[in-house]
This record gives C-alpha cells, structure tokens and sequence, in this order.
C-alpha cells in the first residue's frame, strides 16, 4: 500500500512538473528537453532521501527540491491564470457587457450617416428649406453614431475591470483582505507551502516503502534458518535425541534461552 501510495504521489509531482515545463518551452525541441529535465529533478527530490544517506546527497536533494518547487509554482502559476480567464469569460457581468457592446454595435452598423463635422458644416451652408431638413436628420443620427461610439468605448474600460476582478481567485482575495496582504504574495506562499509539502510526503512514502522492502529481503534468510533449525530439532525429538523443553532445545541446539523458547513455541505450534 505505501509503495503505491508512493507512486501515485510521485506520478503526480511528476505530471505537475512536466506540465509546468511545457508551458515554460518554446519550440518542440525546448519543451521535450524541459519536461525531461523537470521529470529528473522531481524523481531526484522523491528518491535520493530512501536511495543513499550520505551527506552530499543532502546537497543534491536540496538543489531538486528549490528546482521542484519552482516548477511546481510555475504549474500553480499558469494553473491560476487559466482559471482566471474561464472565470472572466463565464461571469454574469462579463457576459451582459459583452451583449451591450453586441447590441450597440448592432445599432451604430445601422447608422449611415456621415461625421457630424461634415454633416453640420454642410447644414451651415445649405439654403434649400429641403436640403435642410434631411440633413438636419443626418446630423441626429450622427450625433447617435458619436454618442453610440462613446458608450462603446466606455463600456470597453468597464468589460476590462469586470475581467480583471472575475479573474482573481476568490478565496485568494478574501485571505488578501483578511490578512491584508497581496494576492499576489497569498498565491505564492500556498504554491511554496502545497509543493513542499507534496515533495516530503513524496520522499518520506519512497523512503517507508524501501526501507521496508530491504527488512523483508533481510528477513528471508533468518526465516529459512528458524525453518531449518525447527525441522532439525523435530528429527531430534522424534528419534528421542532431544528433550521438548526449553533446557533440553538449549542442549542440543547451542543457542540462547530465548531462541530456545521461540523453537519451543514452534514445536508445539507444528
């Protein structure tokens, strides 16, 4: 169970890290060689801890983890700003400034008439009582054009505000308020405190799963002595070379008061 447990969590350090290089790449090659090395540093920080105690490797652990834990706040990084920009794209507020701007767009396609510069200058001009009166309406629906192109441009600031507010992660801009710091900083301790916190629980998992694996490959040979020594003894008893008892196993065995108790409770078991 711990060795699997292991492997999931270091499967999951290691996608986060190759999906943070991705994103950091340029070209295919770039990107490749990025995810590469970031899968490396990443195995290094879970595996060296349970591979090896000297002390330079220490060294070398500390330099995967800081690398490890830059890659992983890269993943939180871009993470965040994608689910920014779902969130902005899916706000209500978002969404009715986008119908507004579709609706005033709609309505300014429909004006045709000319600048209200030209048009009034062309109205100072005019004596014809016809002429006037047309153009007099031309200049209203040019002073609508304007005024439509004005509410354009003001909407326009408001939909980047509303935006950049639906971007931000809730529960960030909460902690920002409570403790009054920067989201910004907020988002960069929790992305430092999640990393390390996953690369230790990586490495101590790898470090019980080995650890324990060397005691069961150790223990393989005393068991198969135990066995031996419990059927030597059992051909001795049964041929009435040896008493069933703790000082008669201890005789004829050479051994201790304990191991002589353990071949006895074994005897009995059998």
């Amino acid at each position: 169970m711990t060795r699997y447990l292991a492997l999931f969590i270091t499967a999951t350090a290691m996608a986060m890290a190759a999906v943070a290089a991705w994103d950091r790449g340029g070209n295919a090659v770039d990107r490749a060689l990025l995810v590469a090395m970031s899968v490396a540093v990443c195995a290094g920080t879970h595996l060296i801890p349970a591979l090896t105690k000297r002390r330079v490797a220490w060294l070398l652990w500390a330099g995967c983890l800081l690398g490890t834990v830059y890659g992983h706040l890269v993943f939180f990084t871009h993470a965040s700003l994608r689910a920014g920009e779902g969130r902005a794209q899916h706000s209500v507020q978002t969404q009715g400034l986008a119908h507004q701007a579709e609706a005033m767009q709609d309505a300014l396609s429909g004006i045709t008439a000319r600048p209200v510069a030209v048009v009034a200058a062309e109205l100072a001009g005019e004596q014809s009582s016809r002429q006037r009166s047309a153009l007099r309406l031309e200049l209203e629906e040019a002073r609508r054009a304007a005024a439509l192109r004005d509410e354009l441009v003001v909407l326009a600031g408001a939909a980047t505000t509303v935006q950049a507010a639906a971007s931000s992660d809730p529960v960030t801009a909460r902690l920002s308020e409570v403790t009054g710091s920067s989201e910004a900083g907020i988002t960069v301790a929790i992305g430092i405190g999640f990393s390390v916190l996953l690369e230790l629980v990586g490495a101590l998992l790898w470090c019980e799963a080995l650890q324990r694996g060397d005691k069961e490959i150790q223990s393989e040979p005393e068991n198969l002595a135990k066995l031996s020594s419990l059927a030597q003894l059992k051909a001795a008893v049964s041929a009435g070379q040896c008493k069933p008892t703790v000082s008669g196993i201890r005789v004829y065995m050479g051994c201790g008061q304990a191991k002589a108790m353990d071949l006895r409770r074994a005897l009995l078991a059998a």
